[in-house]
C-alpha cells in the first residue's frame, strides 16, 4: 500500500476488518489481523501510558493491550460484551510485534475497492492524521482507513514490547 501524495490514493482497496469506537468506523486492513478476542483479564502494568491497559495471556504468549479510544484521545468508557480485542502483528526492527487493540465493537470484514476509497482529509498543521491511511464509503457507511504501523511512533512500540 502506498500514497503518493494527498489527493491520490492507489493500492488501498481489498478486505478490511471493520469496528466501531463510539459511532465512528474504522477500517484495518486483514493483513494485520491474526484474531479477535473477547476481552479476558488484563494483569496492569505500572508505568506505561494511560492507553496501555496491561497485557494478556493468550495461549503462552504475552500481549500488550491498547485501549484505541485512549489512543486515539477519546472518551474512556467501560467494557461491556461487544468490546471485543483484535490482535494485530507489526514488524518493527526485523521483530514480530503482537498488539491487542480494544475496540468498542467488531463490525464485518469488507472488500473495499479503488473507487470507494478517497484520499484521507487534511487537518492543518495541528492535527496529526498521519495513522489515516484514507477514507472509504462503502455500504451506506464511511470507515476510515488506518495505517497500523503508524499508529505508534518507534519510541511507543519499544515502551510496549
Amino acid at each position: 500500500m502506498e500514497r503518493k501524495d494527498n489527493s491520490k490514493i492507489t493500492n488501498f482497496e481489498g478486505k478490511y476488518l471493520t469496528f466501531n469506537l463510539i459511532d465512528e468506523n474504522y477500517g484495518i486492513s486483514v493483513d494485520w489481523i491474526m484474531q479477535i478476542i473477547a476481552i479476558p483479564g488484563i494483569t496492569q502494568i505500572p508505568q506505561t501510558p494511560a492507553f496501555v491497559k496491561g497485557v494478556i495471556n493468550l495461549r503462552g504468549k504475552i500481549i500488550p493491550v491498547i485501549d484505541l479510544r485512549l489512543r486515539f484521545k477519546l472518551q474512556e468508557r467501560e467494557y461491556d460484551d461487544r468490546t471485543s480485542i483484535v490482535i494485530i502483528k507489526i514488524n518493527n526492527d526485523n521483530q514480530e510485534i503482537f498488539i491487542g487493540l480494544i475496540v468498542d465493537k467488531v463490525l464485518e470484514v469488507l472488500d473495499i475497492h479503488e473507487h470507494e476509497i478517497e484520499a484521507a482529509p487534511t487537518f492543518g498543521i495541528e492535527v496529526n492524521t498521519e495513522f489515516i491511511l484514507a477514507m472509504a464509503k462503502v455500504k451506506g457507511i464511511v470507515a476510515t482507513l488506518l495505517d497500523i504501523s503508524k499508529i505508534f511512533t518507534a519510541s511507543e512500540l519499544a515502551k510496549i514490547k
